[in-house]
């Protein structure tokens, strides 16, 4: 079986670049199998980015080559990356915090070298077909890491916000939209330590937390924790993310209470 790549873009869907994309990819590696996460990450969204590879990260086996391309600064100075994580995933992309999900403590971290193993990019627009997909590829032929380029010790890193916990009260903001219109907030469900949310307060408005979508009457604005494990707000058969007037930077106020005695 060959090996598996799968790749994270906002190329668009319906442009002929995912496509060039494989065409490297299948011409190095024809024995290639590969994903598509999606290639309709907003433009530029580098957030909405990140959180797509984190969602989908866990679900992959350690082998596969995950590149993620979302890069309003190519043929700039930024540097392009290849990324080891903690669980022994590698990732590609450009070092302006898409990868993020994958920069962890323990990540080992190295630069696209402009004159090593690879030939230099064909073109200054297009490095996720001239130069991500080639190192990605020599990868997937039993190249390693450290002979694609040197270390790096300060990739950039995203500024998401961490939950906040006082009293008990966990503060955060909503990231993201979904295409559901869901929102992706900085609460995690680790930040409730197993305790009942007895109130949440979503830019001002009441919402009640719940299990799973079936359990709020629809048009419903609801909170609760998503299959990545962060929480949530939704509105059944709706948009939250229209409800509330947009999708990220909203704030987001649980208060907890004693976990029910099962």
């Amino acid at each position: 079986m060959g090996p598996l790549f799968t790749l994270t873009t906002d190329f668009g869907s319906a442009s002929g670049y995912p496509a060039q994309l494989k065409g490297v990819l299948l011409s190095a590696v024809p024995e290639a199998r590969i994903v598509d996460v999606t290639h309709d990450v907003p433009a530029y969204d580098l957030t909405v980015g990140a959180l797509l590879v984190e969602a989908a990260l866990p679900w992959f086996p350690r082998e596969t080559i995950h590149l993620v391309v979302v890069d309003p600064g190519v043929g700039t100075a930024r540097r392009g990356l290849v990324v080891t994580d903690v669980e022994g995933r590698r990732l590609l992309g450009p070092d302006n915090g898409v990868l993020t999900a994958a920069l962890g403590r323990g990540a080992r971290v190295r630069a696209l070298a402009e004159h090593g193993v690879l030939p230099p990019p064909r073109s200054t627009t297009f490095h996720g077909r001239d130069l991500f997909a080639p190192a990605a590829a020599y990868l997937a032929r039993g190249g390693t890491a450290a002979a694609l380029g040197p270390e790096v010790s300060d990739p950039v890193l995203l500024d998401w916000p961490a939950a906040v916990r006082e009293g008990d009260e966990v503060r955060g903001v909503t990231l993201a939209a979904d295409p559901f219109g869901n929102l992706a907030t900085s609460i995690r469900a680790a930040d409730l330590v197993g305790a009942a949310v007895v109130e949440v307060d979503v830019a001002g408005q009441q919402a009640r937390f719940v299990r799973t979508y079936g359990e709020a009457a629809r048009g419903e604005l609801v909170a609760l924790v998503g299959s990545a494990g962060r929480v949530e707000v939704a509105v059944r058969e709706g948009s939250a993310a229209r409800s509330l007037g947009g999708g990220r930077g909203l704030s987001v106020r649980l208060v907890l209470g004693r976990a029910p005695v099962a």
